[in-house]
């Protein structure tokens, strides 16, 4: 699973460097040819680059150029995306299993199509939990890894009576009468402290991995039981499936999952957006694009939401970095040159210039929010 604090360490990477984001998707009929179409794609797009850079440099791209050829031809990647970054002191690749668009950069390694998938692909949480364990699951850019297990066992130890004692063979019960109701009592009590501690695991983890939302699946019985001992605040970040898991390889268990986590997160983005636009022009929320960014670079957003594919052109100082709209040239607050940019080459710099967290909203929340506010907000500090 891709490594948050590798990411991390991406800026630090010297330059110049040749960044390439292919889509190396094997269901992509462009890419089930020799060779594949996104080798191609990448060929004619560095000969595009190098027609506008010097000869010294143009020798160095191609260097690296052939060291990303080299690396495709003997990988083969079979993963959905791909993300290189090559350079004389640099080596970087990252495979996805999400879509990425084909871009391809020289100079300062862009890792903006990165921010953006980590923005849109958001860590969510999945438990499956029956009578005998618990197992935790992080899910994040198309992938899934078990994190912690969480085995139940009997504790037997204050059980004197040798007479209520379960045999040997597990599942095998031969006590009498009354003896018989308090071992169940007893085992029921047992059951429902592994329950507790389930939850109050789950409620741990998921706060300590800012997982959103956490889906609990499993025996129904063992979900209810899980879901009544949650915290109130917990649960308004829960889902659940109550189907059985336990058996199922990983990649059949990500896949009755996904579509539940998918419903869970296109509803909560609803309510999110529609919250955000009902308190727009008040001090909690900021809504469009001149806003929005005013207030982002004034320090006073907590948190931007973004329409999935916002688009668009801003204008950046290159002296002190203000950002906005305005077509003017010059910058009003310095007198500085202003560059046009991508807001999408922008925006996630911004938001972790100033420490904002970004949700990226889908479905009918990304639609409502372009119509009523150029596709972005933001609640306010």
């Amino acid at each position: 699973m891709l490594d948050s604090k590798r990411i991390r360490s991406l800026p630090e990477m010297a330059a110049p460097a040749l960044t390439a984001y292919l889509n190396t998707n094997p269901g992509n009929g462009r890419n089930q040819g020799s060779p594949p179409g996104y080798v191609i794609w990448l060929k004619s797009r560095a000969q595009l680059i190098g027609e506008r850079i010097s000869r010294e440099e143009r020798k160095e791209l191609q260097a690296q150029l052939k060291r990303i050829e080299r690396y495709l031809r003997t990988a083969r990647p079979s993963c959905r995306g791909l993300a290189v970054f090559a350079g004389p002191a640099t080596w970087e690749e990252i495979p996805l299993q999400v879509e990425v668009e084909d871009e391809l950069h020289w100079g300062r390694p862009s890792l903006t199509q990165l921010l953006w998938l980590m923005d849109e692909h958001q860590p969510s949480g999945a438990v499956v939990v029956d009578r005998s364990e618990a197992r935790f699951f992080r899910l994040w850019l198309g992938e899934i890894e078990e994190q912690e297990k969480e085995k139940f066992v009997i504790d037997m130890t204050q059980w004197r009576d040798k007479s209520m004692m379960p045999p040997s063979h597990p599942g095998v019960y031969k006590t009498r009468g009354s003896q018989r109701d308090v071992f169940q009592q007893r085992l029921e009590a047992q059951f429902d402290r592994f329950y507790r501690d389930t939850a109050d695991r789950i409620w741990r983890w998921s706060e300590r991995e800012k997982l959103m939302p956490t889906l609990i699946g499993g025996p129904g019985e063992a979900v209810e039981r899980v879901w009544k001992k949650l915290p109130a605040p917990c649960r308004t970040r829960i889902t659940t499936l109550k189907n059985d898991l336990s058996d199922l390889k990983l990649s059949v268990m990500q896949e009755r999952m996904e579509p539940e986590i998918a419903q869970w997160k296109r509803a909560h983005e609803l309510e999110r957006i529609s919250e955000l636009l009902n308190l727009r022009g008040g001090r909690r929320a900021a809504v469009g694009i001149d806003e929005t960014l005013q207030r982002l670079q004034e320090g006073k957003v907590r948190e931007l939401l973004v329409a999935r594919g916002l688009g668009g052109r801003l204008r950046q100082c290159a002296q002190c970095g203000w950002t906005s709209r305005s077509a003017d040239r010059t910058c009003a607050s310095c007198g500085g040159e202003r560059r046009t940019i991508p807001l999408r080459a922008v925006l996630p710099e911004l938001a972790r210039q100033f420490a904002v967290r970004v949700e990226v909203v889908a479905g009918a929340a990304s639609r409502r929010l372009r119509e009523e506010g150029d596709g972005i907000g933001a609640w306010l500090r």
